[in-house]
């Protein structure tokens, strides 16, 4: 079996990707990290085998489609496309061929048996075992490698461990630890016991067996009682049949007696019923229809008596129907309650001007009035600021004189400019001085540390000459300090008077300084303020040519224009609105009263009569008309229907009176009365025919053999109460023996009873045959797995005996060709696999290097999937499994590959870019990062 080429729905991060393995030669599929060659790998398996659902969920399609597509397969017979979708079929393979659908089964055929879980032990080599090959032991690397030419991989070793340890854990010969050993023990155990308690059951078996006598004599008389009531039962029957033949003979002499008739109708008296019952109430309807229509034609003539005439009834409806009577009342209070709110309001209003009489609130006031409103703003912004520049005229004003004031106070006290300046060269003079004593003041400072110097010398070195010299020096010291500080103290007045006289000056200047420009800004306000009343009679200009449209304006200060036309429209308004209220109030109450006069006129009500009395008296009269004229309508209605209804019945009435006629013609009766005589002769006979019928069939149930005579009846009478009483005797006799062994049965199951009340017998029974079930399942587990494992050794030693020296063979020899300085495979007498050298020396697995160990694995692993021995040659998956193998061992393996490739499809998934030879001899598929390539 090839791959020819597939196409992937969805599956892992491949979406609508195409590939094609046309070629016979060895694939090679190569890509970098994430480009997808796990994903091609798990694929091509998924198509071919399915997976489970965990192991798919990692290859669920990343853009949210369903996992899923189709390969071709190439067989000796012709080509098969398997495709297999997830949710579709139940994720079972469809598979075409030749035109026709096949299902999974058939699939599972052409694979001669090869499911998932063979063919990734023989036919997929990926670095997942490579790796589990690299963690191995070296102690079991050899078992490792032999057991991958086995089978391989270590599934199979690992069973057998498993169902070696199983069996030791529920059975060994020796030991009391296993399950089973333990379970035959407590069973032994258990089993004695029961046997005790059996030897105490066995003295009351006697007993028991007694009692199922006496159980067994019951049932016996019981079935007798049984017979024996059975027996009663069919006497009793006998006697009953007696009174059936004396109403028999009875009904045959009533039956002889009644007089011969002529035939009565078939149903006669039903047929009758039925006419009377539909006509008796046609005639009761029509017989009341009469009676109603002429009290009708009664009530309609009073009606029409009491009704006034057309004319007055329309006037009269007109004038209190149309006319809401309360809504007139409420509405000319609420005139007048509205009229009076409106004067006091008017009366309320405090006008700040008075009303002028040449007044009018009209479109071209209120449209001066939008013109005002800037004006007014503009008047009143002129006003504020005119306040507020008036206020900080004065303030400014206030603080000019604060400075004046303090200026007048300096000027007092400053001195002349001649004095100033005499009192200004005495300070220089004065200076010039203390310099001079400043330098007499420096000498002294000398001296005295000159005498310090000196008398600290003299001490030390005992020279008192030296400490003279410096007591004299100290003396000129403290001199000329003395003369300094007395020529300082008569200059100290000078330099105050100076000091005093240069702070006045300064603070002059200051004063000065803030005085220049505050006068600077009251000239500022002075000309603002000038600027606001030219500005304010403008406003006063515009605001005369306003007065000289309305007058009325000429007292009131523009400000309040506003206002004041608001205050006179308010009362205007309320002016209108009470004339207009006394107006209405006028008009309601004259359509008011000329409503009552023409009220009275129609009714002929005095004149003198209150308003609520004529319009209740009309309401009532007009009321009284309205019943009186419904009233005349329904009693016309009413009679035409009557009428129509009395023709309706006059038509049903009379074919039901001719079928009576006919009915009482047919039985030969002149009236009803004779008609129903002879319908209940006919009745009674007919009664009597059935009651003799009745009587015979029941005296022909009870006696078969005919007889019926009255003689007979008394004989059979007699006999059967003589066998009643014969058999019911023997009833009694029955029931007491009966009751003797019933007490006897019960005595003895008491006893019983005493004795089972002991339920350790029972509990021991049952617990012993819990253990024997539970015993049989572990011994039927323990066979099973006995069977197991010893058809697994048979297995594997047959595969040892005939296919692995085969399989060694070829391994050796491909490895041979790969390590040329090996040269075959071999089992030692253990059963250890062993490496031959060029010079025949064993050499151990355990000895070799890693990437040799790699090596000889996937040697192994192409001779047996070479001869494992199935049906159908599968596709080889490489994945990656020259990794540690170098370039020159690469390169031997090439043609190794080539010459597998002729009997088996061999595919190479690789991350490396391959040699230009493997280029040349493979067919190379290039994966990208991202595969998305249309078919």
């Amino acid at each position: 079996m090839h791959i020819i080429g597939g196409h992937i729905y969805d599956f892992g991060k491949l979406h609508d990707y195409t590939f094609d393995f046309q070629s016979k030669s060895p694939i090679i599929i190569q890509g970098e990290n994430e480009a997808g060659k796990s994903t091609l790998k798990a694929f091509i398996i998924y198509i071919l085998f399915g997976m489970r659902t965990r192991d798919l969920e990692s290859f669920l399609p990343r853009t949210g489609g369903t996992a899923g597509g189709r390969l071709t397969l190439w067989f000796p017979d012709g080509e098969v496309m398997v495709e297999r979708i997830l949710d579709r079929h139940n994720g079972q393979a469809v598979c075409y061929s030749e035109g026709e659908q096949k299902d999974q089964q058939w699939l599972n055929e052409r694979l001669g048996g090869m499911d998932l879980s063979v063919y990734r032990q023989v036919f997929v080599l990926d670095t997942e075992q490579l790796i589990s090959l690299q963690m191995t032991d070296k102690e079991q690397l050899g078992q490792v490698l032999l057991n991958a030419g086995q089978t391989g991989a270590a599934a199979v070793p690992k069973l057998e461990k498993q169902l070696q340890q199983d069996l030791q854990q529920l059975f060994r010969p020796q030991g009391r630890k296993p399950k089973i050993n333990a379970m035959l023990h407590a069973f032994a155990e258990q089993e004695r016991l029961v046997q005790e308690l059996e030897q105490k059951e066995a003295a009351y078996l006697p007993d028991k067996e007694k009692l199922q006598e006496i159980l067994e004599k019951i049932a016996d008389l019981q079935a007798s009682k049984v017979q024996l009531r059975g027996k009663i039962s069919v006497q009793k029957q006998k006697l009953q049949a007696i009174p059936w033949h004396r109403k028999a003979a009875f009904a045959e002499e009533q039956l002889q007696q009644m007089e011969p008739s002529a035939v009565f109708p078939a149903e006669g008296l039903e047929q009758l019923q039925e006419i009377q019952h539909q006509l008796q109430p046609l005639e009761a309807q029509y017989h009341v229809h009469i009676k109603e229509s002429a009290a009708l034609q009664q009530e309609l003539e009073s009606t029409e008596n009491q009704l006034m005439n057309d004319d007055a009834y329309k006037e009269l409806y007109e004038q209190t129907v149309r006319t809401d009577w309360e809504s007139v009342k409420k509405r000319i209070q609420q005139l007048k309650d509205e009229s009076a709110n409106l004067r006091n309001q008017m009366a309320g209003i405090r006008l700040s001007y008075p009303y002028p009489e040449d007044f009018f609130f009209d479109a071209y006031l209120s449209e001066a009035a939008k013109e005002w409103r800037p004006m007014q703003e503009e008047m009143m912004i002129l006003q504020a600021d005119s306040e507020r520049t008036q206020q900080t005229i004065a303030s400014k004003r206030q603080e000019i004189e604060k400075i004046d004031h303090l200026q007048e106070r300096i000027q007092q006290r400053l001195l002349s400019e001649k004095e100033y300046r005499e009192l200004h060269g005495q300070k220089d003079n004065q200076h010039a001085t203390d310099h001079f004593r400043r330098g007499i003041v420096s000498p002294a400072s000398l001296l005295l540390v000159l005498a310090l110097f000196l008398g600290g010398i003299g001490t030390i070195t005992v020279n008192w000459i030296l400490v003279s010299s410096s007591i004299l020096l100290m003396g000129g010291a403290a001199l000329f300090w003395h003369l300094g500080r007395k020529s300082s103290g008569s200059s100290s007045y000078e330099e105050e008077k100076l000091e005093e006289q240069q702070d006045l000056r300064i603070r002059w200047r200051q004063l000065e300084e803030q005085r220049h420009p505050m006068e600077m800004q009251l000239m500022e306000l002075q000309q603002e303020q000038s600027n606001q009343l030219q500005q304010r009679e403008g406003l006063q200009q515009k605001a005369g040519v306003w007065r000289e449209r309305f007058p009325f304006l000429k007292e009131i200060p523009l400000v309040d224009w506003l206002q004041a036309t608001q205050e006179w429209k308010a009362r205007e308004q309320l002016e209108l609105a009470l004339e207009r209220a006394e107006r209405e109030l006028s008009e309601q109450q004259h359509h008011y009263k000329k409503t009552i006069s023409k009220l009275q006129r129609i009714l002929n009500l005095p004149g003198d009569l209150s308003a609520e009395a004529t319009i209740e008296q009309a309401e009532y009269i007009l009321g009284t008309q309205q019943k009186l004229r419904h009233m005349k309508e329904q009693l016309s209605v009413r009679r035409h229907d009557i009428e129509q209804q009395r023709s309706e019945l006059e038509k049903q009435i009379q074919p039901l009176q001719e079928q009576k006629a006919q009915l009482l013609s047919r039985a030969g009766a002149k009236d009803d009365n004779q008609f129903l005589q002879l319908a209940e002769l006919d009745r009674k006979k007919r009664r009597l025919t059935e009651e003799l019928e009745h009587y015979r069939m029941q005296i022909k149930a009870i006696l078969p053999d005919g007889q019926s005579s009255e003689d007979v009846i008394e004989f059979e009478q007699e006999k059967a109460e003589r066998l009643i009483a014969n058999l019911e005797m023997e009833q009694e006799t029955l029931e007491e023996e009966l009751d003797r062994y019933r007490q006897q049965a019960a005595t003895l199951q008491v006893k019983l009873a005493d004795l089972e009340s002991d339920t350790e017998a029972s509990v021991a029974y049952h617990e012993l045959q819990r253990q024997k079930q539970l015993l049989t399942a572990a011994g039927r587990k323990w066979a099973v797995r006995k069977l197991a494992y010893d058809m697994l050794r048979q297995t594997k030693r047959i595969f040892q005996d005939e296919k692995l020296p085969i399989v060694l063979n070829e391994a050796g020899r491909i490895f041979s060709e790969v390590a040329d300085t090996y040269s075959a495979l071999a089992l030692t007498e253990e059963g250890k696999l062993i490496v031959k050298d060029k010079l025949d020396r064993n050499i151990e697995v355990e000895q070799l290097s890693r990437g040799t160990i790699e090596q000889l694995y996937l040697c192994l692993r192409l001779a047996l999937s070479r001869h494992l021995g199935v049906k159908e040659s599968f596709p080889l998956l490489i994945d990656d499994a020259f990794s540690h193998t170098d370039l020159a061992r690469r390169g031997r393996f090439l043609p190794i590959l080539q010459a597998a490739a002729n009997v088996q499809q061999i595919i190479l998934f690789t991350w490396e870019e391959p040699s230009t030879e493997w280029s040349r001899e493979f067919e190379v598929l290039q994966l990208g990062k991202t595969q998305k390539t249309s078919s």
